[in-house]
């Protein structure tokens, strides 16, 4: 009986690691509005993701508009900082009083209060009609970043990181590259002895 022939198969694959983000975000919204019962953690998971998303961005481009020594001492700022900086450098004009901008705050303070989490006592006090208490009575106080979580705002989020991001890449002016595209693998094979 003839030795089992082996191969070696070798994978060269390149990720762009906001685009893989950009899609669980629209994957997670998707399944919230497709069943909304229940969806509370497809719109959180959705707007964390967003949010990763235009960081994982702005990680992207930044080393591509300065230079490495440069953006070595930028890539630890926080995310509206770095978001200035490299807007200023590509000549984006940046307004946070209107969409897509606008967005930057709340996001980033819902993204923050997710990552940095602290369990705190919350006492939210309403006034309700008699005949409508029992409703109210049953949901629970939040704090404001859970009070965020909804599926308009994760749709709004979703809009609105998409067109800082065309925005950016539209004044980077690369010709050919289209934001959003999750990358491309290469794989060959060889027959071993």
């Amino acid at each position: 009986m003839g030795k089992e022939k082996k191969v070696s198969i070798r994978k060269t694959r390149t990720v762009i690691t906001y685009a893989e983000l950009w899609h669980a975000s629209w994957s997670l919204l998707k399944n919230g509005k497709d069943r909304e019962e229940g969806s509370h953690y497809q719109f959180m998971g959705s707007l964390v993701f967003s949010a990763f998303t235009f960081e994982a961005y702005l990680n992207d481009i930044g080393p591509k508009s300065f230079s490495e020594q440069n953006w070595n001492a930028l890539e630890r700022l926080s995310p509206k900082k770095k978001l200035e900086v490299i807007a200023e450098q590509l000549g984006c004009p940046v307004d946070y009083g209107r969409r897509p901008w606008s967005i930057m705050k709340k996001l980033f303070e819902f993204r923050n209060d997710i990552a940095h989490g602290k369990s705190d006592p919350i006492t939210e006090t309403q006034v309700v009609s008699l005949d409508d208490h029992e409703k109210h009575l049953w949901e629970f106080a939040k704090p404001e970043w859970e009070k965020f979580v909804t599926g308009g705002n994760a749709e709004r989020a979703r809009e609105d990181v998409e067109q800082m991001v065309k925005a950016l890449h539209e004044k980077r002016g690369v010709k050919g590259e289209t934001p959003f595209i999750g990358g491309f693998q290469d794989s060959d094979i060889s027959l071993l002895d």
